[in-house]
């Protein structure tokens, strides 16, 4: 399964429990009409694909990956910082969608601890 083809079925599940989705995507930069310019990345490099919000819930935050990528060092930081500072930051893999452990996660998130 492509990368692509695994955020958009996160983003159907996610959005079909009731979260907010976003994604920084490529932008472009330069005239379309010439084609001159370039594809940029508004996001500091390694942040994750997907940012989620349910209200109550910690932000959850997802890296996408095939099955056999690697994550790279710099994606690693971020995710490994985005827990440190409270919220939810993970690899999704097909095969988390395949064993249900996707819709697990979007169920139970991570909800706000009292006091």
């Amino acid at each position: 399964m492509s990368e692509a083809a695994l955020q958009s079925r996160v983003i159907y599940r996610a959005k079909k429990l009731g979260w907010k989705v976003a994604h920084a995507g490529k932008g472009w930069v330069g005239d379309r009409e010439t084609g001159k310019g370039q594809f940029v990345t508004p996001m500091s490099p390694g942040w994750p694909d997907l940012t989620l919000a349910k209200a109550g819930h910690r932000l959850l935050f997802i890296e996408n990956k095939r099955e056999e990528e690697v994550v790279e060092p710099e994606q690693w930081e971020w995710l490994v910082l985005l827990n440190s500072c409270g919220a939810r930051a993970i690899v999704v893999r097909p095969s988390d969608l395949r064993e249900k452990r996707v819709d697990t996660v979007l169920r139970v998130g991570s909800p706000l601890e009292d006091g």
